[in-house]
C-alpha cells in the first residue's frame, strides 16, 4: 500500500464489499483503493448476518489490499491489524473498555461498534489480495434490526461527527498497523491483540455442536482459530462457525 489511499464515494449500493469485487473483476481496482457506501442497502456481517447501516449516519467501506507478502497460513494476522487499528481510532476517541471479540467484531464494554469482514484471494500457499469491509457505527441513535446490543459513537460521546474527517483519521491508523505488519514487526500487535480479546481468561458460556457448555478463552492461533479451555481442563481449536458465545 502506497502512503494514501484513494477513496470512491458512492451514494447508493448493496454493499461495499460485494461492489469492490465486481470491480476487481472488472480489474479496476489498485491496491490501496477504499470504496465507501454513504447508504448501503444490504451489508453483510460475518457468517451472512446482516449489518445495519442509517443512510449517511455510518462508516460503511471496503479496502482492496496487496496481501501477497503473507503466507496463506498467516492471513489472519490482517485481521489482527485491522482489528486493532479500529481500537487505536475508537481510543483516540477516548472510548474506554474496548475489546475485540473473536473473529473480528470490536466491543465497547458488552455493545458491538463496528464489524469487518474479509475476502482474501489465495494463490498457491500464498495470499494474493484482500477485501476488507468495515462497519462503524458513528451518527446511528436509533437501531432496529435484532442485532445485539448495538452501539454508536455518538451515543457514546454525544457528538455528531463529519464522516468524511471520520473515514480519514480511521485510515490513518489502519496504515500504521498495515505498515507494521508488512514491515513483519508484528511481535506488539499480538500482545495488543491477546490482551485486548474479549472474553480472555474469563469464565464464559459457549456452545458447539456438543452443546453448552462453560470454558475460557486462552487465545486465537496462527490460523486464527479460537483456543478455549474446558471445565474438564481440555482444550480445544475452533474455527469460525463452530463455536457460538452465549
Amino acid at each position: 500500500m502506497k502512503n494514501e489511499f484513494t477513496i470512491y464515494t458512492i451514494e447508493k449500493a448493496a454493499s461495499s464489499n460485494l461492489l469492490m469485487q465486481e470491480w476487481l473483476n472488472q480489474k479496476r481496482l489498485n491496491p490501496g483503493d477504499v470504496i465507501r457506501v454513504v447508504n448501503q442497502e444490504n451489508g453483510v456481517g460475518q457468517s451472512g448476518n446482516s449489518w445495519e447501516s442509517e443512510a449517511e449516519k455510518n462508516l460503511t467501506f471496503s479496502m482492496f489490499l496487496d496481501t501477497s507478502f503473507l503466507p496463506a497460513a498467516e492471513l489472519f494476522s490482517l485481521n489482527k491489524a485491522i482489528s486493532i487499528a479500529i481500537v487505536d481510532y475508537l481510543t483516540n476517541k477516548q472510548i474506554a473498555d474496548l475489546q475485540i471479540k473473536w473473529p473480528n467484531d470490536v466491543y465497547v464494554g458488552s455493545k458491538k461498534i463496528s464489524g469487518m469482514l474479509t475476502y482474501n484471494s489465495l494463490l498457491g500457499e500464498k495470499l494474493e489480495n484482500s477485501i476488507v469491509g468495515i462497519g462503524l457505527n458513528i451518527n446511528q441513535t436509533v437501531f432496529k434490526s435484532d442485532a445485539r446490543n448495538p452501539v454508536s459513537l455518538k451515543q457514546l460521546t454525544e457528538y455528531e461527527y463529519d464522516l468524511d474527517a471520520e473515514l480519514a483519521a480511521l485510515l490513518l491508523c489502519i496504515e500504521s498497523q498495515w505498515n507494521l505488519l508488512r514491515n513483519r514487526e508484528t511481535k506488539t500487535m499480538e500482545v495488543n491483540y491477546k490482551k485486548m480479546l474479549y472474553g480472555f481468561g474469563q469464565k464464559r458460556t459457549f456452545k458447539d455442536k456438543n452443546g453448552v457448555f462453560f470454558g475460557k478463552i486462552c487465545g486465537v492461533d496462527l490460523y486464527g482459530r479460537l483456543t478455549i479451555q474446558h471445565e474438564n481442563e481440555s482444550r480445544k481449536i475452533y474455527d469460525i462457525k463452530e463455536i457460538e458465545f452465549l
